[in-house]
């Protein structure tokens, strides 16, 4: 029997991962007056993100990311709702501290290294998120 802490460093020590990117939306309606928006607070419209699902019970409808925000140079990492994000792909991580946050995230454990399945994820939410305002 293997030891899981032992499997996680294990997998930290991989060259790369892949990791699942997005962009924020640009215009959207916000509140009740229909007022538009670009971007969300924390990010700029077309801020890159990369996505850490975690809440899948509730359907996705809110996920972590973590990014550079609007107003600071370090990035965050918070909770926003998955209609703002859009655009979103896989690629390849060479960043240690994003390879250390996938190896302590359930839904990356559960997939692996697995390009296919990322890819079958990011395909579902891009038909789920469509542009609200072109």
């Amino acid at each position: 029997m293997k030891n899981i802490k032992n499997e996680i460093v294990e997998n930290s020590k991989e060259e790369f991962r892949y990791i699942l990117l997005g962009n924020i939306i640009d215009k959207h309606y916000y509140g009740e007056g229909k007022e538009i928006r670009s971007g969300t607070k924390q990010f700029r419209a077309g801020a890159k993100v990369y996505l850490f699902p975690e809440y899948g019970g509730m359907g996705h409808e809110a996920m972590p990311v973590y990014g550079l925000p609007r107003k600071s140079w370090k990035k965050i990492k918070i909770v926003i709702r998955s209609e703002m994000i859009k655009n979103v792909r896989v690629k390849k991580t060479y960043d240690l501290k994003l390879i250390e946050m996938i190896t302590n995230n359930h839904f990356y454990n559960f997939l692996g290294n697995d390009e296919s399945g990322l890819n079958i994820f990011a395909d579902s939410m891009n038909e789920n998120n469509k542009e609200i305002i072109e």
